[in-house]
């Protein structure tokens, strides 16, 4: 068993390894990258919001102040406009304007303000290959000074928030801290806490370690990393937001300024300070202006630091490789223990839904998982593991097609050979005791006759000594050309065990082989009972009936997709398996062709067995629908009680003979013609005693034969008291029409395929 698990899971894992390889070899490149932003800025839009920051407050420059005010604010109306804001005390204010330019008047009035207020940020801005660098405020110290620089992705998104820069020497802006931190300094430093750097040179405020974005932390690869950045968090709204008319026209709430962190900037279009973000990534959308970005980044530290808001956090680069291997392989496995697609592209729905889920719930926690990769070996492993498995089938039908070939013709020649031959008429029993092969001990004779018997071994070459059932095959005759012929029969018959033993639900051949030209097979032990024991003496539930069929069908699916036939699908050849109570069909094989005589009185040369087998198979002409009769037959069995082999057909017109009990307890046959029941719908007839209340019928007198003595009869046309087996069954109308079908004597209007019958029963 465990070996066969090994064999069949080998593609799954080749196939899911092979695939994990290749997307992380693609990740690398970078391909995925675009993507993962995009989902990243959608994560970010649909991830609860905090709401606004009260800390922070914004003073916009609108177009409606520069239509006022002109632009660019003269010295004089920035000096009035701090000394406005400075009456109401804030904590620290940071200007987001150049002002390395004098504007004026009162320019040299505004830049002595700057130099002697120690709570106002002003800004500078490093060489980029456009633009050459703008310094700050002439004579503003640089512990006052913050760059205003932000980092773009490849799309023009920003989603990292840049704290500091190593300056070159030789630049005009030499601060090394972004005008968010430098703002966010200070309004800490009063709550008694201030910057230091851990032994890992990592930025510390307090408790909170600022970990650095890496080039390939999470949907990244490759990005520029340079300088001291982290990934940035959003807020919808990041603060509220005023005018400076509104300022300068004391239209404000001091409550708003007292205390917290206030950013001047522009947000008028006409001056260009705009963003893309992820709330605002598309040119269909307005950009966000720069004063907005600087405040979600002074939020994202404060809160971070002083609300204990999680920064956004990554897996390591094993982590990421377990991760998207993880999903890879559970892509592999569904597919390989999902046979049916419909069931498969469900759960592969689910199973993405699990994933996008998943990855929105460590978003929610600031984790930033790769999403692409995983999806995609999901749904690649899958794909790879179904198409191998369904070239496997075409190459297996190929193969078993050329088996079943080889075997028909080996039986047609075992045939030949049989006829005028002399049979060996010794049945040989196996001691108990006794070890074949080396291996198998024989434990229990599970019975048999003529010419093969089962055994019960244990297999002493596996830990535990497992239970296995041993068929010994004995040919009928021993001459050399007859054992010649038996052996590639009985090899073939192995082949074919091996190929069907790959389902479930179908006993797995273990090893075969010959022993003093005696043929023996080894096949797993299902522990259980057979059905037979379930129908004795009971009915079973429609319920019960329905869940019966079905699990025999879907073996049957796989048994008929091999195009091979059962032939002999009858109660004590289905075990149910005790640990999990399905179904498990047995007895597969024409390697009792090897007999020359039935092992009981109902068995058939044919192979089958009377009452289960449909007369196209009694007659040597089995089809793949007449393993659906004898399931038919199964059951009617169950739900009436009556035995499938008191039903009985006139084997000359189809026409359905029942034995009745006359008032001298003879036995008299009744004719029923098709004025009487349709044969085609396959309805059924049971036999009962005679009542002498009800009314005759006229049935068409006639000559027939009595098919269990051969005589020519009458039939007796009057009291014959006939019972449809409907009238013994609690069951629908819509289950007895389905079994009806399933049992119709002629095999064109019987159900063609299993499939039919599957679909017949889930509209139930």
């Amino acid at each position: 068993m465990f070996a066969s698990l090994r064999i069949h899971i080998q593609p799954v894992i080749v196939k899911s390894a092979i695939v994990t390889i290749l997307l992380l070899g693609i990740q690398r490149l970078g391909v995925f990258e675009p993507v993962e932003l995009k989902i990243f800025d959608s994560l970010t839009t649909i991830r609860p919001d905090p709401g606004t920051d009260r800390r922070i407050l914004v003073v916009a420059v609108t177009e409606a102040d520069i239509q006022k005010l002109h632009w660019p604010l003269t010295g004089e109306i920035l000096d009035r406009l701090l000394l406005k804001l400075q009456s109401y005390q804030p904590r620290v204010m940071g200007l987001d304007i150049y002002r390395d330019i004098p504007q004026e008047p009162d320019h040299a009035q505004l830049l002595q303000h700057l130099r002697r207020s120690e709570n106002i940020i002003s800004i500078c801005r490093y060489a980029d290959v456009d633009n050459p660098a703008t310094p700050p405020p002439s004579g503003v110290a640089p512990e006052q000074v913050g760059f205003s620089d932000v980092v773009e992705d490849d799309d023009g998104v920003i989603r990292r928030n840049l704290l500091s820069i190593t300056p070159e020497s030789a630049s005009a802006c030499t601060t090394p801290f972004s005008l968010a931190l430098q703002v966010s300094l200070p309004y800490l430093a009063d709550k008694g806490i201030v910057m230091q750097s851990t032994s890992n040179k990592e930025l510390q405020l307090g408790n909170t370690v600022f970990k650095p974005l890496k080039s390939d932390s999470g949907g990244y690869q490759h990005v520029n990393d340079h300088g001291y950045q982290i990934l940035l968090r959003y807020r919808k709204q990041v603060a509220r937001i005023v005018t400076v008319s509104q300022v300068l026209e004391d239209r404000l709430d001091p409550a708003w300024v007292k205390d917290n962190v206030i950013l001047i900037g522009s947000t008028a279009t006409t001056i260009k300070d705009f963003f893309y973000t992820p709330y605002n990534n598309n040119p269909n959308n307005p950009k966000m202006p720069g004063v907005v970005v600087q405040a979600q980044m002074v939020s994202q530290i404060l809160s971070a630091v002083l609300d204990h808001q999680q920064l956004f956090w990554f897996l390591p680069q094993w982590g990421e490789v377990l991760w998207i291997t993880c999903w890879t392989f559970c892509g592999g496995i569904l597919a390989w223990r999902i046979q049916r697609f419909r069931y498969l592209g469900l759960v592969g729905v689910v199973t993405l839904g699990v994933i996008f889920g998943t990855n929105f719930v460590i978003f929610i926690y600031s984790g930033w998982l790769p999403i692409v990769p995983p999806v995609l070996g999901l749904v690649l492993a899958g794909s790879s593991v179904v198409a191998h498995r369904e070239i496997q089938l075409k190459q297996e039908s190929t193969k078993f097609a050329a088996l079943l070939q080889t075997q028909e013709l080996t039986i047609a020649r075992l045939q030949m050979l049989q006829n005028g031959g002399t049979t060996v008429n010794v049945e040989e029993r196996i001691q108990l005791g006794s070890v074949l092969n080396l291996r198998y001990k024989i434990t229990t004779n599970l019975g048999g006759g003529g010419f093969s018997r089962t055994y019960l071994a244990e297999d002493t070459q596996r830990p535990g000594n497992p239970l296995c059932v041993v068929k010994h095959l004995r040919p009928a005759f021993q001459d050399s050309q007859f054992l010649n012929v038996a052996r590639r029969l009985f090899q073939t018959e192995a082949e074919i065990l091996e190929i069907l033993g790959k389902h479930d639900q179908i006993p797995q051949l273990l090893a075969n082989f010959e022993v003093d030209e005696q043929f023996y097979l080894v096949q797993e032990f299902i522990s259980g009972h057979s059905l037979q024991d379930e129908l004795t003496g009971s009915c079973l539930t429609e319920a019960q009936v329905i869940d019966l069929l079905k699990d025999i069908l879907k073996v049957l699916v796989f048994v008929h997709s091999h195009q091979a036939i059962h032939r002999d699908i009858k109660p004590s050849n289905l075990i149910r398996r005790t640990s999990d109570q399905r179904l498990v069909l047995i007895d597969f094989g024409a390697v009792k062709m090897m007999q020359t005589q039935p092992e009981a009185e109902n068995q058939t040369i044919a192979i089958g067995t009377a009452g289960y087998s449909p007369p196209e198979q009694m007659m040597g002409h089995p089809q793949l629908n007449s393993d659906l009769y004898a399931l038919g037959m199964i059951g009617i069995q169950a739900l009436t009680g009556v035995p499938a082999k008191r039903f009985v057909r006139d084997p000359n017109t189809g026409s359905l003979m029942i034995p009745s009990v006359s008032q001298d307890d003879t036995q008299i046959w009744h004719y029923l013609d098709e004025t009487t029941i349709n044969l085609n719908t396959g309805g059924l007839l049971i036999p009962t005693k005679l009542d002498p209340n009800l009314p005759p019928r006229d049935h068409l007198s006639q000559t027939i034969k009595n098919p269990a003595a051969g005589e020519s009869v009458m039939p007796n046309i009057e009291n014959d008291n006939v019972l449809i087996w409907r009238h013994l069954a609690q069951t629908s109308i819509q289950l007895a029409t389905i079994l009806d079908r399933m049992v119709a004597y002629n095999s064109h209007v019987r159900y063609q395929s299993v499939q039919e019958v599957l679909q017949a029963l889930l509209q139930l």
